[in-house]
């Protein structure tokens, strides 16, 4: 009697594995984060690299020969890591299988300085997210013969039935699947290019990148993003232009692990603490954005926290006033003339 055909794991079985592999990582990450809270928001962009280190050894051992090619998301849905003849896979390809799925993965909204960070860079990083990561999420969903996304195929693993036994029946893979990945990448990438060069001329964008620098070139400062916003009040008809500043602070901070705490008391003192960081700030675009006076109100945000990829926390600080208020404040009634570079 013939051995029944082993079946390749079912697409939702293998979603809800990840689902509860997340869950599972996320209260790791936060166990980690509380007490680490201060020193996690220092790192920036290498807090991502923390989450990698942390989630290796969770799938590269368990979804090898030495866990049984199985996590717990896995196992509860009754699925697991196997080659093509139905075994585990050794330790070092279920490495290479975890790296090629999880570096895209972790790249995926890393928060690198606009002005400070090279453009081959945010290349590399599109290429490694939307097309290794984009082709392996395409892959598992639409090659319905075998599942495999790139890191599979890196590994020559399968996610398979765990309730079976046997080596598997593997169809042949569409080669169209190929013609659609490359297509769909290329018209992607030439979007990107073509949107990104209008948008560097469009309005008052070229301003806003400006500002983006000159906030950035502050010390402690990882991030910074500038939102030009128009509201309107729907009871009084009235519209409100706001200029938004949101900066990422990486600073020494002497009340962080209290935030944890949640008391009032020493919400206050942290937002005390973080106001030189909003008049620094706030100084910087009054004295090199001439459109700012033409804003109803210039709101600083500055951000206090961490994102390492399993899991993130932040607390926000919010300085709000006017543009004339700012200047009674910061200079005590109207900002130094600009400064105009001399003719040659």
């Amino acid at each position: 009697m013939l051995a029944p055909e082993r079946g390749v794991g079912a697409l939702w079985r293998r979603i809800v594995a990840f689902v509860i592999d997340g869950l599972v990582l996320c209260l790791a990450g936060i166990l980690i984060g509380v007490p680490f809270f201060e020193t996690l928001s220092s790192l920036g962009a290498w807090g991502s690299l923390v989450g990698f280190c942390l989630a290796l050894p969770y799938f590269a051992i368990l979804n090898s020969k030495i866990g049984n090619g199985q996590t717990l998301g896995k196992r509860l849905m009754h699925i697991k890591v196997v080659d093509r003849n139905g075994s585990t896979i050794p330790f070092w390809k279920s490495v290479a299988r975890y790296v090629v799925l999880a570096v895209p993965y972790f790249l995926n909204g890393i928060r690198l300085p606009i002005t400070r960070t090279p453009w081959a860079v945010f290349i590399m990083v599109s290429i490694i997210v939307f097309g290794v990561g984009g082709a392996s999420l395409y892959l598992v969903v639409f090659n319905r013969h075998t599942r495999q996304g790139l890191h599979d195929l890196a590994a020559g693993s399968y996610v398979a039935d765990a309730d079976e036994d046997g080596a598997l029946r593997i169809e042949p893979t569409w080669h169209f699947h190929w013609v659609i990945l490359a297509a769909v990448l290329l018209i992607g990438f030439v979007a990107t290019g073509v949107l990104s060069n209008k948008l560097a001329q469009w309005g008052t964008f070229p301003q806003l990148l400006e500002d983006v620098r000159v906030v950035e070139g502050i010390d402690g400062v990882q991030v910074a993003g500038v939102q030009d916003l128009n509201t309107r009040n729907f009871s009084s008809g009235g519209k409100k232009r706001t200029l938004v500043i949101s900066v990422y602070w990486a600073g020494k901070s002497s009340i962080g692990l209290a935030l944890w705490g949640r008391r009032l008391q020493n919400f206050k003192e942290s937002w005390a603490e973080k106001q030189p960081v909003a008049d620094s700030v706030a100084r910087l675009i009054i004295e090199h954005d001439p459109t700012v006076k033409e804003h109803d109100s210039l709101k600083v945000v500055v951000i206090r926290g961490y994102d390492i990829g399993i899991a993130h926390a932040q607390i926000s600080y919010f300085y709000e006033h006017t543009p004339a208020e700012w200047n009674t404040r910061l200079f005590g009634a109207s900002p130094p003339d600009q400064q105009v570079p001399n003719e040659l």
